[in-house]
C-alpha cells in the first residue's frame, strides 16, 4: 500500500493595503477617536461643570495627536518644483559673407564764408588846393599827390581868410559828403572834412585847405 501525501493549499494572503487606502484608514480611525472624545466631553459638562478645563485639554490633544499620525502616513504628493536656473543670454553672431550696416552720425553744417567785403566806392570831382603856411610851393606839392590819386585839380592858390584852418581839412558843398570822403580815404594826411560856410566865396564844389602838416610827398 502506497501512501499518499495530501498537501493542504496555505491559505491566501490578506490583500495589501495602497497608500490611499492606509491613508483613509487612518482618518476614519482618528474621526472615530474624536466622535468618541467629544461624546466624553459633552457628559463630563452635564455631570460635572468643573471638569469643563481638563476635559477641554484631553480632547485638544487627543485631537493633535491623530492629525500629527495622519500627517506622518500621508504619501508625499510630489517634489515642489526647482525653480530653472535662467539661461545664460547668447550672442547670435552675424551671418557669414554679411558686415554690419555703418552707424550714420549727423554732423553740424559747416559754417558759411563770410562774404567779401567791398571795397569803398570812390568818388571823384574836380577840387581846388589852396595853401594856408608859409611852405611856398605846398599847393602844388599837394596838386601832383591828388591828381595821382585820380582826382582833377582845377586850381591852386592861398588861403586868405579870417577863418582859421589849424589842419588839412577838405571842405565841400552840400552833398558832396561822398568826395570828400574819398579825398579822406585815399590822401592820409588830410584830417577832417567839413561842409562849406559863408567864410568861402568860391563855388568850388570840392576846397581842400592845406597846412604845414601836410607832407609834400607821399610816406
Amino acid at each position: 500500500m502506497t501512501d499518499t501525501t495530501v498537501t493542504s493549499p496555505s491559505p491566501p494572503r490578506p490583500p495589501r493595503l495602497r497608500p490611499g487606502d492606509r491613508l483613509h484608514a487612518i482618518a476614519a480611525g482618528s474621526i472615530a477617536v474624536l466622535a468618541v472624545l467629544g461624546c466624553i466631553l459633552v457628559v463630563n459638562l452635564v455631570n460635572d461643570p468643573s471638569a469643563d478645563k481638563s476635559a477641554a485639554a484631553a480632547a485638544a490633544a487627543a485631537a493633535a495627536a491623530a492629525t500629527t499620525s495622519a500627517s506622518a502616513h500621508a504619501p508625499a504628493t510630489g517634489a515642489s518644483p526647482t525653480a530653472a536656473a535662467p539661461r545664460p543670454a547668447t550672442s547670435h553672431p552675424a551671418a557669414a559673407g554679411t558686415s554690419p550696416s555703418p552707424r550714420v552720425t549727423s554732423q553740424p553744417p559747416a559754417a558759411a564764408a563770410p562774404a567779401p567785403t567791398a571795397a569803398p566806392k570812390h568818388v571823384f570831382i574836380p577840387i581846388v588846393i589852396l595853401n594856408n603856411s608859409r611852405i611856398p610851393g605846398l599847393a602844388d606839392s599837394a596838386r601832383a599827390r591828388l591828381e595821382a590819386a585820380g582826382f582833377t585839380v582845377t586850381r591852386t592858390g592861398n588861403y586868405q581868410s579870417a577863418y582859421d584852418v589849424p589842419e588839412p581839412t577838405v571842405f565841400y558843398d552840400e552833398g558832396r559828403l561822398d568826395a570828400a570822403q574819398t579825398v579822406l580815404d585815399l590822401i592820409p594826411d588830410v584830417k577832417q572834412a567839413k561842409s562849406k560856410t559863408k567864410n568861402f566865396i568860391a563855388d568850388d564844389p570840392l576846397i581842400l585847405v592845406v597846412t604845414r602838416d601836410f607832407s609834400p610827398t607821399t610816406t
